[in-house]
């Protein structure tokens, strides 16, 4: 890593010099530029994106503490501000302006990818005052309230979750790059917030939009010297894809072909259709299992890799006794369990996380009570391909790759939340 001379802050604002972006009726997209300065390079994991999110009504008033106090209407508890962004582009301002990392389904990628904290991370600290974030859906709700209508609303600073600016080690050479453009774009409003409990007297309308103020990139440029800097002449980061597929049956075979030159792993999520965009009477980042699992397998080439043997759940939720109660309708596998969770961790062995029996019981509840209470679960099936070694992965360049998974999805199996089993599944597949 390059020795740094000395260091100094930077705090940037928008190009465009517009001091209010909103979601409705205003710019929707933020960009900053990071120009090249002589001698300085740049670390890209000190960069933290910070401003204020207002929620604000048709009339121009923000609504207040008073307002959220009959408002049934939050945003998902472990995602906090990152909830507002959708989609996330970096460019190099050299010749021809290229694309260095476009990171689409922003907000459901940096939700599964906090699979990695515990409940007691997002009660305070970073991800508390800093991110907020909280351990239940009425705690985020706070943080959308102003105190008045007429005062702006919380404070906020997050790290952009993308590969090049969070697991890039290297520092990058601005001069070479002659400088970075970031570009963020926000999320619609059915798809940042949701309502609680969709029956409630008041919830999510059109008369709800987010406002973001005072908007900075705040980071910190290294002076180094001049030998250090000619040698810095590239950077490594892992990228991420969604190759969208459709669970169309109980018992369905999908299929994707990654076609990159090094695999660390696939993670997927699935999501009811319902639920996959603009609904407002659901989380649109929510990543719970697919309904009523009951096995799965994984092929590379026709053949069962990396491991030759079906993963069984058991009990599976259709086999639970009819009369269990929603907070004990628990199901799973140790083995599934702990391949996701390592795959999550990128590390062996595993450690904790938000996947756990407790966060599935309480996102049962809420499927079956047609609720949004909380939003900590976090779970799916995940391969890992670097088998839990740091910087090993496997060529997938003509590959053929396959998941075949056995479900409750369109059968009439009890117990299973009805509001999921009866519709098919969009499964995520994330290939990193």
């Amino acid at each position: 890593m390059a020795q740094s001379l000395y260091r100094k802050y930077f705090e940037l604002v928008p190009v465009n010099n517009i001091t209010t972006f909103a979601v409705n009726n205003g710019t929707n997209q933020i960009s900053f530029l990071i120009p090249p300065v002589n001698g300085a390079t740049l670390k890209t994991t000190d960069l933290v994106f910070c401003g204020t999110v207002t929620v604000v009504k048709d009339n121009g008033n923000n609504y207040s503490t008073a307002d959220f106090d009959t408002i049934d209407v939050s945003m998902d508890s472990v995602n906090g501000a990152h909830n507002m962004i959708s989609r996330v582009d970096i460019i190099s301002q050299g010749s021809g302006n290229s694309l260095i990392e476009q990171r689409r389904q922003y907000s459901l990628i940096n939700k599964y990818r906090r699979g990695t904290l515990s409940k007691n991370d997002l009660a305070a600290g970073k991800y508390n005052v800093q991110q907020l974030c909280s351990t239940n859906s009425n705690g985020a709700r706070n943080w959308l309230a102003a105190k008045s209508n007429n005062e702006a609303g919380h404070d906020f600073a997050v790290q952009l979750n993308t590969g090049f600016l969070m697991d890039n080690v290297q520092q990058i050479n601005l001069g070479a790059a002659n400088g970075l453009l970031v570009k963020l774009y926000l999320s619609e409003v059915a798809n940042a917030l949701f309502n609680i409990n969709p029956s409630a007297a008041q919830k999510l309308t059109s008369d709800f939009n987010i406002q973001l103020t005072n908007v900075k990139l705040f980071g910190r440029y290294d002076f180094v010297t001049n030998p250090v800097l000619q040698s810095l002449n590239g950077v490594q980061f892992r990228k991420i894809n969604d190759l969208i597929s459709v669970v169309q049956s109980s018992n369905d075979t999908l299929a994707n072909s990654p076609m990159v030159s090094s695999l660390h792993k696939i993670v997927h999520i699935y999501q009811p259709n319902s639920s996959t965009a603009n609904n407002v009477n659901a989380n649109n980042t929510s990543t719970n299992q697919i309904v009523g699992l009951k096995k799965y397998a994984v092929s590379n080439n026709g053949s069962r890799h990396p491991y030759n043997y079906d993963i069984d759940i058991t009990p599976t939720m259709s086999n639970l006794p009819a009369n269990a109660g929603n907070q004990g309708r628990v199901a799973g596998n140790a083995e599934q369990a702990y391949f996701f969770i390592s795959a999550l961790n990128g590390q062996y062995p595993p450690v904790h996380s938000l996947v756990n029996a407790q966060n599935q019981a309480d996102a049962h509840a809420d499927q079956v009570n047609i609720k949004n209470n909380t939003t900590l679960n976090v779970n799916g099936i995940a391969t890992d391909y670097s088998y839990g070694f740091r910087g090993f992965s496997v060529p997938m360049v003509n590959n053929l790759l396959q998941i075949n998974i056995e479900s409750s999805v369109l059968t009439n199996d009890a117990i299973v939340p009805t509001t999921e089993r009866d519709q098919t599944q969009t499964q995520n597949a994330f290939i990193e």
